[in-house]
């Protein structure tokens, strides 16, 4: 499982800077989740997704999980009691408590509209790892309750300038992994291109028949997008 540790002091950072539209995002899922019903967020991050959806309504019953203490660190200074967080692999995680709707906003994986396709991108590059995930959030979830992914574009190199003379720059590489890629990204200082920080994330991809497949056998039907077209739905069955 790809973690966050090395990044997490400029994480917010290049979030904040138009990498997520997090109260776009949060809209679409209020849109499909109301207030009422219990959600929980796989791989919380810091937890900016959640405090957009406590901005829209601060009656929202929200958990959230990441498996990055640091990640969780800040998430928690800023949801203080507003929503429970917990430390947990995905792999191993169990939880006695039952949800009306998951979301991944790119934590444990997403969609990638590829204009033709729309692939699935996650974070575990086996097989049997992407299934006992998908497992776990179906277990978790009430019998109905929607796992909801964000779309987004495709991966490319690119630079940004960031606040504070800072500079994200990202490359993409074929993995030696099958049905993988390779994504490497920085944060460099602009004036002299010191790296401050650095990960190198492997994600697998699935395409077409290899995505219901999966998802059938945790226990999902596909639903395919919302009318946003910027999540993507299955549906426990």
């Amino acid at each position: 499982m790809n973690e966050y540790t090395a990044i997490a002091d400029y994480y917010d950072l290049l979030m904040t800077s138009g990498y997520y539209q997090h109260d776009k995002i949060a809209k679409d899922i209020a849109a499909l989740v109301p207030p009422s019903q219990k959600i929980i967020e796989i791989g919380v991050g810091t937890g900016l997704l959640l405090e957009k959806l406590l901005e829209i309504d601060p009656q929202y019953n929200l958990t959230g999980i990441d498996h990055t203490p640091a990640m969780l660190e800040i998430a928690q200074k800023r949801l203080g009691d507003r929503a429970k967080l917990f430390q947990a692999d995905i792999l191993s995680m169990s939880i006695p408590e039952r949800f009306d709707a998951a979301i991944s906003n790119g934590g444990l994986c997403a969609f990638v509209d590829t204009g033709s396709d729309c692939d699935f991108y996650t974070h575990l590059p086996d097989y049997e790892s992407n299934l006992q995930a998908l497992q776990n959030v179906a277990n978790c979830l009430e019998n109905g309750g929607l796992f909801i992914t964000n779309v987004q574009g495709v991966h490319d190199a690119y630079d940004q300038p960031l606040p504070g003379g800072i500079v994200y720059s990202q490359e993409i590489f074929e993995s030696t992994t099958t049905n993988c890629i390779e994504k490497v990204f920085y944060f460099k200082k602009e004036d002299d291109e010191r790296i401050l920080a650095q990960q190198r994330l492997i994600y697998r991809i699935f395409k077409e028949e290899a995505i219901e497949d999966i998802f059938n056998q945790a226990g999902f039907k596909v639903e395919g997008k919302d009318k946003s077209g910027q999540l993507f739905i299955a549906s426990k069955k």
